[in-house]
């Protein structure tokens, strides 16, 4: 993955880096060379690196990036249900494993057949979604030009405007980790798992300040993101189970399942926060002015 360049400004750096994933959404959204669901997927997650690195220098003018992040995360959510439904295949295959070791195995089977039929249905209305695409590569259009042209602030703030922003992705998880602490709603673990991907994308945006370090810091977060994504599945599967009911069986079935789900989340959310914990542990103070000292340090090594 590109990374930022300590011996680039940052008006340079996070344009070109921008660039390259907006580039990368737009081609798999216009090429679909392994077909709609891959390119809808592999675009959301360049839309969400991009927005990672907005975080970064977000808090330097927040009025002029903070619209960019959020048409990208708009342009996101409109083919969200499309990502859900494959989504929601891959956590009914991870769940049939531990709906087998409850001797409910053929609960799993049924489970399979009927989210692999609704995204059947769906892919019936593939052409019809189409026409979402051509908004979603105009707004990364319009934010590959508004990143371009935005201020960066002052040359030498580069590592004190990086330094802060990742601090403060750090607090934010560790402001919601302290929600799902208290028996947070579905959305706090959600909210969660959005800081440990910008941790992941941002990790390896910074990683030529403390290369080994990073790397180990967002391979724990990348573990955290994937149990989170598999828990959140788990409560959009629950949520469909609830509003299409007549895909799911008896009554009786449904709930149990709803049962052995919400089992699943409970053991999964205690793993996430154990993870989370050590994670964000640290004071977000001390890793800023850490970070800020290594990012002048490469700067200054590489010119």
């Amino acid at each position: 993955m590109p990374k930022l360049d300590p011996r680039h400004p940052l008006s340079r750096s996070v344009p070109d880096l921008a660039r390259h994933h907006l580039d990368a959404a737009i081609a798999e959204l216009d090429e679909q060379r392994l077909g709609f669901d891959s390119a809808v997927h592999q675009a959301r997650k360049h839309l969400k690196r991009v927005r990672a690195l907005i975080r970064l220098v977000e808090h330097v003018h927040p009025k002029q990036f903070k619209p960019i992040r959020k048409a990208l995360s708009e342009a996101a959510r409109s083919l969200s249900e499309f990502r859900d439904a494959a989504a929601l295949v891959e956590c009914a295959r991870t769940l049939a494993p531990y709906l087998a070791g409850r001797q409910v195995g053929d609960m799993a089977v049924a489970l399979i057949e009927a989210v692999e039929r609704r995204r059947e249905l769906l892919a019936v209305e593939a052409p019809a979604a189409e026409r979402l695409i051509a908004p979603v590569i105009a707004s990364c259009r319009k934010a590959i030009a508004e990143i371009r042209s935005a201020d960066f602030g002052h040359e030498g703030r580069a590592a004190s405007i990086l330094a802060e922003g990742r601090a403060e992705n750090r607090r934010r998880a560790q402001a919601t980790l302290k929600v799902c602490h208290h028996g947070g709603e579905p959305e706090a673990f959600h909210d969660l798992r959005k800081c440990a991907q910008a941790t992941v994308f941002q990790a390896a945006f910074l990683s030529p300040a403390w290369p080994f370090a990073l790397a180990a810091e967002a391979a724990e977060a990348k573990s955290l993101t994937e149990i989170l994504g598999h828990e959140h599945d788990m409560e959009v599967l629950n949520i469909l189970m609830h509003s299409e009911p007549h895909l799911f069986g008896a009554i009786a079935d449904r709930d149990r399942l709803a049962e052995l789900i919400m089992e699943r989340r409970s053991a999964l959310r205690h793993e996430a926060m154990e993870i989370a914990g050590r994670l964000y542990e640290e004071s977000a103070k001390r890793d800023e002015h850490r970070f800020e000292a290594l990012w002048k340090m490469a700067s200054s090594a590489k010119k």
